[in-house]
């Protein structure tokens, strides 16, 4: 009985390999990846998201935290994921599911022209999640929470506040260099397949554009 489960298990194994070329199983580990938005932007308790600008007392109560030792921002991260195993290359569209993503988020705190980005946050997501291969884009939502006293006192007050609103108010959504372009996330992802799990060898520089 034993040697028929084995041999039923090679079966299996042998068909899926069959389905899935080599091409498809390096395909598997293309999966792509960029950043999407931000939601729920908080900087010390001031919600963002509906802000074209911070009010002068505003400001003052964003200083007056900093000054106290203490800036909390809070905010969800969305990263855009799209499998790009659709069938195109194999006979079967073959999903697969992400497992653990390894994360730092970087910002960049000066408005010119120079990337110039500042460690201020590492992760892991918290689940599962899948991502089908039917051209659709899964979203996968970090909850970030950082202290920017730090970071407030290398970049400037004014600097945190022109970046706050650029990635967290209501122009959060624009993909351009100014706005979600001023965000870096370097992950290193687990995807669990049908042939079993698989992890990126190095991290991914996830930004505006899909990076795979």
């Amino acid at each position: 009985m034993r040697k028929l489960i084995i041999l039923y298990g090679i079966l299996v194994f042998s068909i899926l390999l069959m389905a899935c070329s080599p091409t498809d199983a390096l395909t598997l580990l293309r999966c792509q990846f960029r950043i999407e938005n931000t939601e729920k932007f908080l900087v010390t308790g001031i919600q963002l998201d509906s802000l074209e600008n911070l009010s002068v007392i505003q400001i003052a109560e964003v200083v007056a935290v900093w000054t106290s030792g203490s800036c909390p921002v809070d905010f969800t991260l969305n990263i855009g994921i799209h499998n790009p195993n659709n069938g195109s290359t194999g006979p079967d569209i073959i999903p697969v599911t992400l497992t653990s993503l390894v994360w730092d988020l970087y910002l960049d705190g000066d408005s010119g022209i120079a990337f110039d980005t500042t460690w201020v946050a590492s992760g892991t997501m918290t689940g599962p999640l899948e991502v089908p291969g039917s051209n659709e884009t899964v979203l996968l939502p970090l909850d970030i929470s950082f202290d920017a006293v730090a970071f407030m006192s290398e970049v400037g007050v004014l600097n945190f506040i022109d970046l706050a609103l650029a990635i967290g108010g209501i122009d959060s959504h624009l993909r351009t260099s100014d706005h979600i372009g001023r965000m870096l996330v370097t992950a290193v992802p687990t995807i669990s397949t049908p042939l079993g799990q698989m992890t990126y060898s190095g991290s991914l520089n996830i930004s505006l554009d899909w990076i795979d």
